[in-house]
């Protein structure tokens, strides 16, 4: 009996203490689990959030790129619109500015107008001007005496086609050298005197349409002779 007793409870004892490790281990494995599952769970939450935030960030810089393409858009058309009205700038500033011939006929009716004569008159020459025609008839000529001295009186000199033309030849002494001394002031009405020095002198001078043929010459002592061609009809 006592060694039936005594196996029954060694048995015991030993069942109790593989219940324990068994617990123990079931209890270590379940813990071990428990924190694989919660590390994967986190981990996966982590990733998730990872992942969500990169769809964020790729959808903002979508987002962006769009906006910078439709500014980049705006800013060509800007940019056309620019070059459209800088050409057109310039196709005005070309057709409004005189430039050139233009430009000094411009500044000569300012100067005339500056001077007093009236922007309708410089208007109308404008509007009646016409090209110049030639004159190759015969023209008229007038003798009149050579000026000496400094002073010239307003009396001297001659007038040809009607007073439009005024012819002044001058010297400052009596010498036989005329022909290389004289002074010679050619003003035609509603121009600037023109001067020349020596004899003979062949110019043209503008009367209107009309360009005519002028001739001063000195064949006489203490005289000069001008020839003024005029158009014939």
């Amino acid at each position: 009996m006592s060694i039936g007793s005594r196996r029954s409870r060694e048995r015991r004892r030993r069942n109790a203490q593989f219940a324990v490790r068994a617990a123990k281990w079931v209890t270590g494995l379940a813990i071990f689990l428990g924190l694989g599952f919660w590390s994967y769970r986190t981990g996966l939450d982590l990733a998730r959030a990872e992942v969500t935030g990169l769809e964020e960030r790729i959808e903002t810089q979508g987002n962006e790129i769009r906006e910078l393409n439709s500014r980049n858009g705006q800013l060509e058309g800007e940019l056309r619109q620019s070059r459209a009205d800088y050409a057109a700038l310039q196709a005005r500033y070309r057709r409004d500015v005189p430039a050139g011939d233009a430009a000094a006929l411009f500044s000569l009716a300012q100067q005339r107008i500056a001077a007093g004569i009236p922007r309708e008159r410089v208007e109308q020459v404008l509007r009646d001007a016409a090209p110049v025609r030639r004159c190759e008839a015969r023209g008229t000529s007038r003798r009149f005496a050579i000026v000496y001295g400094p002073r010239i009186p307003e009396s001297s000199g001659i007038e040809l086609a009607e007073g439009l033309v005024r012819v002044v030849v001058s010297s400052a002494n009596q010498t036989d050298e005329i022909n290389r001394t004289a002074n010679v002031v050619v003003t035609v009405a509603g121009q600037d005197p023109q001067t020349f020095t020596g004899l003979p002198q062949r110019q043209v001078v503008v009367l209107g349409n009309a360009e005519l043929a002028l001739s001063v010459t000195s064949e006489i002592r203490g005289f000069a002779t001008a020839a003024l061609t005029s158009c014939g009809s």
